[in-house]
């Protein structure tokens, strides 16, 4: 039917006359008998459940009307992935919260280690997440009756592996509060993309989906007045995905992922990791030198340069004089140099050698993604 799309056909008289009140399935097994048309022209959705008459003859029986469920392959199209906007939806609401909480988080910050104490951040993550281990577990003994014990297992050893990350983080507990947050997103991103996506990329993308948005979380923070840039907060972000896809692949295991890869799903992989790579690529290209380049063109961006740098190639050392600088030499060595004959020639290699790498592994992905589909059946 896929290869007909687009094209016109002429309902057959006995179908023209009796198509007034047909109801859904009455011609699924008329399909076959329609032909290429002269004097009438019929178009389908793209799911083929329905055929609707746009273009009319000089037959005056043939008025405009919807013929319903034109379509063979019922029983197909009904269990055909579809996109999920709703579930889009949360994906967005939670990211948007993820990002309002930026300017606001140290005022809370600050406001909860003066009135209860930092360790509060560390006993309410430890509280939900033992709360969500012990709902799990619930569902798993009394709802699904799971009897695989290496279920049981990854379901506590990724349960174990948030606790244990949340007592790692309690010199700045604050931070465990983002293993809530994009623990709860990766559950989002997860059922929207599992709406479309069924086999195992679907948590290779999520865990992209994860970084890619927590990668524009710390963005934000960086051009928050008083907040900072930090890949180890990217990190943490990214932690919170892995264990949420560990739970969910090895622990919960879900009957909907299921069969061989699509194009659709090497596509969504290819795409999302190409989107890493270039805000890498971004960040990295973010040097102090950068900042100081555009601030000139743009006047109002001048504040960002009294931020942290995003990144900063060499050693960074602080001077009382000059404030806090970054060079590739130690200090004895660099107060020797003349300063005149100082280039920026390490800074450039790395940039140029970061990027060139990001593009021929962006380059690779997308050759090996085209290889990947030629070899796929999924017509």
């Amino acid at each position: 039917m896929q290869r007909c799309q687009g094209a016109s056909f002429r309902i057959p008289f006995s179908l023209k006359t009796h198509s007034t009140g047909l109801k859904r399935g009455a011609l699924s097994h008329s399909f076959t008998s329609l032909s290429p048309l002269t004097t009438a022209v019929y178009h389908w959705d793209r799911r083929f459940t329905a055929i609707q008459k746009i273009r009319c003859g000089t037959n005056n029986a043939a008025r405009f009307r919807k013929i319903y469920c034109v379509n063979t392959h019922t029983e197909k199209n009904k269990d055909t992935p579809m996109w999920n906007r709703a579930s889009w939806v949360w994906v967005f609401l939670c990211a948007a919260g993820i990002f309002s909480t930026v300017p606001v988080a140290r005022r809370v910050q600050r406001y909860v280690y003066t009135a209860i104490g930092k360790d509060f951040f560390t006993f309410t993550v430890l509280f939900i997440i033992l709360s969500l281990c012990t709902v799990l577990l619930y569902f798993f003994i009394f709802r699904l009756r799971v009897k695989s014990k290496s279920q049981y297992a990854w379901l506590f050893i990724s349960s174990g592996a948030y606790i244990f990350t949340t007592l790692q983080l309690r010199k700045y507990p604050e931070e465990a509060v983002h293993l809530l947050e994009f623990g709860l997103l990766s559950y989002f991103l997860f059922r929207a993309l599992s709406h479309r996506i069924r086999d195992w990329t679907v948590y290779i993308t999520t865990l992209l989906y994860v970084l890619c948005i927590g990668t524009m979380d710390e963005f934000i923070q960086w051009v928050t007045p008083g907040r900072i840039w930090s890949y180890r907060d990217i990190g943490i972000n990214v932690l919170a995905g892995v264990f949420f896809v560990l739970a969910v692949s090895k622990g919960i295991k879900p009957e909907m992922v299921h069969g061989p890869v699509k194009r659709i799903s090497v596509n969504m992989l290819a795409g999302i990791m190409t989107i890493n790579l270039l805000f890498l690529g971004l960040c990295l290209s973010n040097t102090p030198d950068m900042v100081n380049r555009y601030t000139e063109l743009f006047h109002g961006l001048s504040w960002l340069r009294l931020e942290e740098p995003m990144t900063a190639y060499g050693i960074g050392y602080k001077d009382p004089d000059i404030g806090t600088f970054y060079s590739h030499m130690r200090l004895d060595p660099l107060r020797s140099i003349n300063t005149s004959s100082a280039g920026n020639l390490f800074t450039l290699f790395s940039l140029q050698s970061a990027w060139a790498l990001i593009i021929v592994i962006a380059g690779s992905v997308w050759a090996v993604g085209a290889f990947w589909k030629r070899r796929l059946n999924d017509d």
